[in-house]
């Protein structure tokens, strides 16, 4: 059975102190969870964040890091820096590092071979905009950003992949696609996998979702078939929040049976 795991972004919220009081309320609220929780951090906190949860049940994340091994990169943070720090993983090819800095695919990918070089958990963001959805072009996107994305990734390799399914039009907008397009859309992820690699190495990946999940509608999303869990924006900036969202995607044999 694959792991339950649920991530959250940060983004360029929160100072130091205010990730170690965040951490403060959170750990507590999420001890014993045996879903697996990954919190991304912003670079100037992921030292205070390792030395919080040592002892946890929580592993940290970098939103970002940058495709070569070492040298003139003035302001960037490479993997073997983020490894050597204690950082268990990294966000790779999310839509706004796609749109904002015009990562493309080729890039993205780069990052994911140094990252895994590294021994560093990708999580590797993909999706569709609005204006290709109403086209009908997801599986097109998918394919294109999958493919290109895990260029020359072994499968013994995807064991440290993590697919967040991340439609563009669901991030930040309130908006989130119906249970169908999401289940749907992560079988089309699979058979994605399943072309490139074989039925049961693709069976065995992480495939999570993001876009405007909140603790209300966590509960629902968190029984969608075929979903690992979710990777979580601004609804994780409160540890509160956070935690009954990781409490929805428990693992199906923790969950309490009906009487």
């Amino acid at each position: 059975m694959r792991n339950k795991y649920v991530m959250a972004n940060f983004k360029m919220n929160k100072s130091d102190s205010e990730v170690e009081e965040y951490l403060k309320t959170f750990l507590p609220l999420v001890e014993g969870n045996e879903t697996k929780i990954i919190l991304s951090i912003p670079f100037t906190s992921l030292k205070t964040a390792i030395e919080k949860t040592k002892k946890s049940n929580v592993m940290i994340a970098a939103q970002n890091m940058n495709e070569n091994e070492k040298g003139a990169y003035t302001g960037e943070v490479s993997a073997d820096m983020l490894s050597g720090l204690g950082v268990d993983a990294v966000i790779v090819g999310h839509s706004e590092r796609r749109s904002n800095f015009n990562e493309t695919d080729e890039l993205v990918n780069k990052k994911i071979l140094r990252g895994l070089k590294s021994g560093l958990i990708c999580i590797f963001c993909v999706g569709e905009t609005m204006y290709e959805r109403k086209n009908q072009m997801t599986e097109q996107v998918l394919v294109r950003q999958i493919t290109e994305g895990l260029k020359s990734v072994y499968a013994n390799e995807l064991k440290n992949i993590i697919i967040a399914y991340e439609p563009v039009w669901a991030i930040g907008t309130g908006v989130t696609p119906m249970d169908v397009e999401i289940v749907e859309t992560v079988k089309v992820i699979r058979n994605i996998l399943t072309s490139m690699y074989d039925e049961k190495i693709a069976k065995d990946v992480i495939i999570t979702y993001g876009g405007s999940i909140n603790e209300v509608n966590c509960k629902e999303i968190g029984k969608f078939e075929g979903l690992d869990g979710a990777l979580i924006g601004g609804a994780s900036l409160m540890p509160e929040k956070f935690a009954k969202i990781v409490s929805a995607f428990k693992p199906k044999a923790c969950r309490k049976k009906k009487d």
